[in-house]
């Protein structure tokens, strides 16, 4: 059962409150400058439409890849399980903590600038 005593919150920036929002701004001598805006119904209404309409899109994107992505997933597998399988394909490495560390180049693609062709071996038009 759910409390009565707890508000729903809503998730992201999306906001359940409709006090003003606080604003810090580094000014150019390093100090912080804090500012109190007080947006209208209007630009609430447009925020919350834009991130709902974000999190719809990200949701069909993360359901895509899911399902025709070929991806080695649990079948119970979230975002997070999703994005660590993006990042392994893009190169990255993604540890058990977070971390994310760019994948070594093994050492099969290495070589060595200072083994060049000699000329005889590169150029082939005189020969023809």
């Amino acid at each position: 059962m759910v409390d009565k005593g707890k508000k729903n919150a809503m998730k992201g920036c999306i906001k359940a409150t409709k006090g003003c929002w606080i604003v810090h701004r580094t000014t150019k001598h390093g100090g912080i400058f804090t500012k109190y805006r007080f947006p209208s119904e209007r630009e609430r209404q447009n925020n919350k439409c834009r991130e709902r309409n974000r999190r719809a899109i990200t949701k069909k994107i993360f359901a895509g890849l899911k399902e025709h992505g070929n991806y080695q997933l649990r079948k119970t597998a979230d975002k997070t399980d999703l994005l660590k399988c993006l990042c392994n394909e893009a190169g990255w490495n993604v540890d058990d903590d977070g971390t994310i560390r760019g994948k070594k180049i093994s050492s099969k693609f290495k070589f060595d600038l200072n083994d060049r062709p000699s000329e005889d071996d590169y150029c082939l038009c005189d020969k023809w």
